[in-house]
């Protein structure tokens, strides 16, 4: 669902970068009519501090706002979760917006943004869980 409250289907394709050191992740979220309401392409990859970061291109936001890696962990089944962030969650005066990648042991992955505008909330906008296409 996405901020709307409008169910979508997303679709996201991974492409590896010189030998691995990065990744492109295009994301695309289509209503059932065929209406796009969100795509972005998004580099993945370490920062200079050692920490993982996203570089997101959005079709909503005009400027490209780095987010660096603020959370992991990994539990004991394998399900991986890390949270990016472009500022913190209580900073009101900016916009401030976290994407987070869940990777499941089920090969599920899921795509969340939460975000707030300046003077607003920050909240839980928009997630998608996908899974493999059949080959």
């Amino acid at each position: 669902m996405n901020e709307e409250n409008e169910a979508f289907i997303g679709d996201l394709r991974v492409q590896v970068l010189e030998g691995g050191r990065a990744a492109l992740l295009s994301y695309v979220a289509q209503l059932k009519s065929g209406t796009i309401v969100h795509s972005e392409s998004t580099l993945l990859a370490t920062g200079p501090n050692g920490k993982l970061c996203l570089w997101p291109v959005m079709s909503e936001v005009p400027v490209v706002i780095p987010h660096a890696e603020v959370a992991s962990e990994t539990n004991a089944s394998g399900n991986v979760k890390a949270v990016f962030g472009s500022g913190p969650r209580g900073e009101t005066a900016s916009f401030r917006e976290e994407i987070t990648i869940q990777i499941s042991a089920d090969q599920s992955l899921v795509y969340a943004h939460a975000w707030g505008l300046p003077g607003g909330t920050f909240e839980d906008r928009s997630s998608c869980r996908m899974v493999p296409r059949a080959a």
